[in-house]
């Protein structure tokens, strides 16, 4: 495997877990303490900028584009995870007996999604300026 392709995968595999992972430690443990709301618009934004700051500035030697490319796919590939943790594993108590999806978390999930997706284009723009200044 060459070096460009070892940089894709770890690139690519360092994004999803983490942003999975994230996801579902909120949704498993912190969802009581944390309110979803500063979860998803600022600490999980944060993550994901700490996370390709520290692979920027590592030995993977890809393009800006190609770092994006990786964050929007873990992000998407993060809001499955979250989705699926929502909608069918987490208890409902205001639910009877085998019914699953509620419209109220079907319209959190879209809503939340596009602001999160509006946020990481906003910062992929900033970090975008700061790397033309940089490198």
């Amino acid at each position: 495997m060459d070096k460009n392709k070892r940089s894709y995968f770890w690139m690519a595999f360092t994004n999803t877990i983490i942003l999975c992972l994230a996801q579902i430690i909120y949704w498993s443990i912190l969802v009581e303490m944390m309110d979803t709301l500063v979860f998803q618009f600022l600490v999980f934004p944060i993550i994901i900028v700490l996370i390709n700051t520290i692979l920027w500035f590592s030995k993977l030697k890809l393009k800006f584009y190609q770092h994006a490319l990786f964050v929007y796919g873990a992000f998407f590939v993060s809001i499955i995870v979250s989705s699926f943790l929502i909608l069918i594993v987490l208890d409902h108590p205001e639910l009877p007996p085998g019914e699953v999806v509620l419209f109220a978390d079907v319209l959190f999930i879209i809503i939340t999604s596009t602001v999160q997706l509006l946020i990481l284009m906003l910062l992929n723009f900033i970090m975008y300026i700061v790397y033309r200044i940089f490198v």
